[in-house]
């Protein structure tokens, strides 16, 4: 049951994580830089900021992937609480895991 909690926390901060990575606007910072290049220096900026905003997506993707991968190991540890053994405790960790 303390796993299922522990996971719980995890998957609350990653998911307070994500959000913020999603809340920072990468275009702005694309309109804001590429004023001040021109010529080849504009478009080596342009190669970076593709690459930049290229990585920012991934990480949302991946930090996604992580709170997958935590609520499918939190479900396995709740549903290997015997509830013969333990009906009260494989019903909260049960209950925890599928919200």
């Amino acid at each position: 049951m303390a796993k299922v909690r522990e996971l719980e926390n995890v998957i609350a901060q990653l998911a307070s994580v994500r959000d913020s990575v999603r809340d920072v606007s990468i275009n702005a910072y694309k309109d804001a830089g590429s004023a001040l290049w021109a010529g080849q220096k504009r478009d080596r900026f342009t190669e970076r900021f593709d690459t930049a905003k290229s990585s920012h997506a991934r990480i949302s993707e991946q930090i996604g992937q992580a709170i997958s991968d935590c609520k499918s190991r939190q479900r396995s540890l709740a549903f290997s609480i015997n509830p013969l053994e333990h009906p009260s405790l494989s019903a909260q960790a049960i209950t925890i895991a599928l919200n």
